[in-house]
């Protein structure tokens, strides 16, 4: 005969662990950024052409939610084309860019981008994001970029995380053909679940547990 007793115990160990990650999960913060793409929730920004300007703008979402791309490098001039793999230039006395940075206008928020580097020269590049219930305020860290122009990042937040903006800056000699392919998503992407669905494991659990003894109970 099975040992039931053993087993109830077991299921309400996994519901225990689950309820307590879930405590544990709330407190922290992540920003994850891996070079390669997650497209998993996520639309393309759609660019509205412009030649020389200060602000390029575009569209994501069904919502089309207003996205802004700006750069503190050069004359701070930009271009978009998008048309092909929709690309964010430098403008007339920007290039090489060095320096975008972009996000939703009206305070929204995201928790998912994927952009490609177009490098024109290689070296690195510094991920700077800014958010809500971010660690220290930001995100920061370097990566390699090539000039092959396949130079591909997927930045995601998670554990209740809202990225409001991310900047691109060139550094250790890498500037900047292009910024292109820009996808952004909303806070359903996330690939961590989050603690609501934890705690809604943790409960489904208990109820296994007490499934068991009204089942398998002394008769």
């Amino acid at each position: 005969m099975p040992n039931y007793g053993s087993i109830k115990r077991f299921v309400l160990a996994l519901a225990i662990f689950g309820i307590v990650s879930v405590a544990a999960g709330t407190a922290r913060a992540d920003i994850v950024v891996i070079t390669g793409v997650n497209n998993q929730g996520t639309d393309n920004v759609l660019l509205n052409p412009a030649t020389n300007v200060l602000t390029v703008t575009g569209t994501v979402g069904p919502n089309n939610l207003v996205v802004n791309f700006t750069s503190s490098s050069g004359s701070g001039l930009l271009s978009a084309n998008p048309s092909g793999q929709a690309t964010v230039s430098g403008g007339t006395g920007n290039t090489a860019l060095t320096q975008l940075t972009f996000g939703l206008a009206n305070n929204d928020t995201f928790t998912r981008a994927v952009f490609n580097i177009n490098a024109a020269t290689n070296g690195s590049v510094l991920i700077h994001v800014e958010g809500i219930n971010i660690d220290g305020g930001f995100f920061e860290d370097d990566f390699t970029v090539d000039a092959n122009g396949q130079n591909f990042f997927t930045v995601t937040a998670i554990n209740g995380q809202l990225i409001t903006s991310i900047s691109l800056t060139g550094i250790n000699g890498a500037t900047f053909e292009d910024i292109r392919q820009v996808r952004l998503g909303g806070a359903d992407v996330g690939e961590i679940p989050e603690p609501a669905t934890m705690l809604l494991l943790g409960t489904g659990l208990i109820g296994v547990a007490t499934g068991f003894r009204k089942r398998f109970g002394k008769k």
